[in-house]
């Protein structure tokens, strides 16, 4: 049997009316955002209050840049919408962004990554086969590990 692990990530929120639905996404690209240090952090800020970029960028202690890659990654993911607008001390207008997440969960098991996000008030379950990511995240199976150990060394 494989090894089976559930993370679960990202505090019951308010739904929000009005923003963007959940765009469908590669759930592994959806689970490397939510395990991604900055953008979990952008969710749990703008969970409570909305936040423009800048107040976002000195929270985390990132490059503004850094910052609204994050916030555009997320905003595509359904996972972050634009609230609004408001005057920065510069006096420009700048929108303020706010987490449309209500729940996430990540669950691998039997080399299967499953990624259920609730957010804007609509679930989202996305699957695939880790065997079909060539990444860390592949887990051997009992016969590979076999043909692994008879290898003979040269």
């Amino acid at each position: 049997m494989r090894p089976s692990a559930r993370v679960s990530s990202i505090a019951d929120g308010e739904a929000f009316r009005g923003c963007e639905t959940m765009s469908p996404t590669d759930p592994f690209e959806t689970f490397k955002l939510l395990l991604d240090e900055y953008s979990s952090k952008i969710l749990q800020l703008t969970n409570s209050q909305p936040l423009n970029a800048v107040e976002l960028s000195e929270a985390l202690g990132v490059p503004i840049a850094a910052c609204y890659r994050r916030i555009r990654a997320l905003k595509d993911a359904g996972m972050l919408k634009e609230e609004g607008r408001v005057i920065s001390i510069g006096g420009k207008l700048v929108a303020t962004y706010r987490s449309s997440v209500q729940s996430a969960e990540v669950v691998l098991q039997d080399g299967r990554l499953r990624v259920n996000i609730k957010a804007n008030g609509e679930a989202s379950s996305e699957e695939m086969d880790l065997a079909e990511e060539p990444t860390m995240l592949h887990w051997s199976t009992p016969e590979e590990n076999r043909m692994i150990r008879q290898k003979p060394q040269t």
